[in-house]
């Protein structure tokens, strides 16, 4: 045989990687999207359903109803603050943007947590009383930089990976 007409598998780490960001991005598409599922399952009459998907959230949140936001009267599978966490989480990996370094990541997370750390003990200490709107904004700004980093970050192993195969992610044949 002819060494020339065999092609050899791709062998660099990016090419192997070129499939994480589309699957990040769904995945984020998932994980924003997920918690709405539970209350809009019961009130289409699927109960069922609706509590199989929100038994996906148990080791995830407290639930405390009287944390959580309801749709419709319907109660959401999880409190506000893990909400925002998901929906910044999700919405970060399916944007994928903006990133702009890690040394801008590490300086917004570290203050989105500390605002995070400040309304959960202000709150647990009785200062103030449950707020679902700075309980939603704590979690998204600590999760929503991570997610777009996350796929960020994947995007340009593909881009990577681009420029090395000539602009092709398939194997020369």
């Amino acid at each position: 045989m002819n060494s020339s007409t065999l092609s050899a598998p791709p062998t660099s780490p990016e090419l192997s990687l070129r499939w994480l960001a589309p699957v990040l991005r769904v995945a984020g598409a998932l994980l924003a999207a997920l918690p709405f599922a539970p209350p809009l399952l019961q009130l289409a009459g699927k109960s069922a359903l609706a509590e199989r998907v929100e038994g996906w959230f148990d080791g995830f949140c407290h639930q405390l109803p009287e944390r959580s936001l309801s749709i419709a009267g319907e109660i959401m599978p999880l409190c506000s603050r893990c909400l925002g966490i998901s929906l910044g989480a999700g919405l970060g990996l399916l944007i994928g943007w903006p990133y702009r370094g890690l040394r801008v990541l590490r300086i917004s997370v570290s203050l989105a947590a500390a605002f995070l750390f400040l309304e959960l003990t202000t709150q647990d200490l009785g200062w103030h009383p449950v707020f679902h709107p700075t309980r939603l904004l704590s979690g998204f700004l600590v999760a929503y930089p991570l997610g777009a980093a996350a796929t960020a970050l994947a995007a340009s192993l593909r881009q990577a990976a681009r420029r090395e195969d000539g602009g092709s992610l398939q194997p020369a044949s």
